[in-house]
């Protein structure tokens, strides 16, 4: 294996764009070829980011570039059949969320990748806000003792786009409630035995405006998640709450609230402000950091892509598990289920 792993992008919109400038921050790859069924924007994408060769399908670079893994930043719907091909191509992928359109297309994606031997991780990246970093950290600390509740959502505007149609995997849920459901798996750290949703539609739509969501877990945890389009901006939350304590977390926001009875440090109240890492990425060179100045997610996407490109290099399995992905998929295929039938849905 070279001394830098060697990336190709499939997908090279401005999320792919962003992806990769993360990337180049870790030190830890050169980006090699961008892809795109729109030649010229792949074109694009692979002079703004100094990659050497540009395709007009994801086919075509998995093929002829000399690459080792791919990010896939494409629009839902192709996630599941771009990353497909990498893994039988070889290549280890970075998948954005939600990965898949439900549950039985990402187990395929998660068998394939076993089989092929190759890593998937999954882009949920409200994993590597350093506020919920340490948030996972104190709970594991047992901060609130035995959880009771968890209570979290993600909230957005009026989606317009490929984000308004069905057939595309369009609608919050999947959006950004697949951010929030992950977060709430995560943290809760067991499995979900059944869920509960109270669903809107948008008019003029088939996408949900709103989905309010109960999740019961082993164990007597219950989870409630919000998320929604009718926001007039977006804001994300997750509360964890138990014997001894709570913890909130903020999208977008830098203070970790604690309480705690079990961590004598947190007695009181208290709102921890959280940096974000320094020192330990690479700077962009400096007309990208022109380009992409202030832009806030850079540090996440980068200790993202830190922890792919070290699953790789160090043989173990991401993080963000392909499973992972397909938990939460589960749960928004019960979602989906539950707002039919109009009652809960085991797991």
């Amino acid at each position: 294996m070279s001394e830098k792993l060697k990336f190709g992008l499939i997908g090279s919109g401005s999320q792919g764009r962003y992806l990769c400038e993360s990337l180049l921050m870790t030190d830890l790859a050169d980006l090699v070829a961008c892809a795109d069924l729109d030649l010229e924007k792949a074109r694009g994408a692979a002079e703004f980011l100094g990659a050497d060769q540009a395709y007009g399908s994801a086919e075509e670079m998995l093929a002829e570039a000399d690459i080792e893994a791919v990010i896939v930043a494409t629009i839902h719907a192709q996630l599941q059949p771009s990353a497909m091909q990498a893994v039988a191509a070889g290549k280890h992928a970075l998948v954005e969320k939600p990965m898949a359109l439900d549950a039985a297309a990402g187990r395929e994606l998660a068998d394939a990748a076993k089989s092929a031997g190759v890593n998937v991780m999954v882009g949920y990246s409200l994993r590597f806000l350093p506020e919920r970093v340490l948030m996972k950290q104190l709970l594991d600390r047992g901060a609130v003792g035995e959880m009771t509740h968890i209570i979290g959502g993600q909230l957005i505007g009026n989606m317009g786009g490929w984000l308004k149609e069905r057939a595309h995997g369009g609608g919050p849920l999947m959006y950004v409630g697949s951010h929030a459901l992950d977060t709430v798996l995560w943290v809760a750290d067991r499995a979900a035995k059944r869920v509960y949703a109270a669903v809107e539609w948008k008019d003029g739509s088939d996408v949900e405006a709103s989905a309010d969501i109960t999740i019961q877990f082993e164990g007597g945890l219950t989870a409630l998640v919000s998320t929604s389009q009718r926001m007039g901006g977006r804001y994300g939350w997750l509360d964890v709450i138990g014997s001894a304590g709570r913890v909130r977390a903020q999208w977008e926001s830098p203070g970790l609230f604690v309480e705690s009875s079990a961590l004598p440090e947190y007695s009181r109240p208290t709102t921890i402000e959280v940096s974000s890492p320094s020192g330990l990425l690479a700077p962009l060179p400096p007309e990208a950091r022109g380009r992409m100045s202030g832009f806030k997610y850079l540090h996440t996407w980068a200790s993202e892509l830190t922890e792919f490109c070290n699953s790789i290099t160090e043989g173990r399995a991401p993080s963000v598990s392909a499973d992972d992905g397909v938990r939460t998929l589960e749960v928004i295929d019960a979602v989906l289920q539950s707002a039919k039938t109009d009652g809960p849905v085991d797991l």
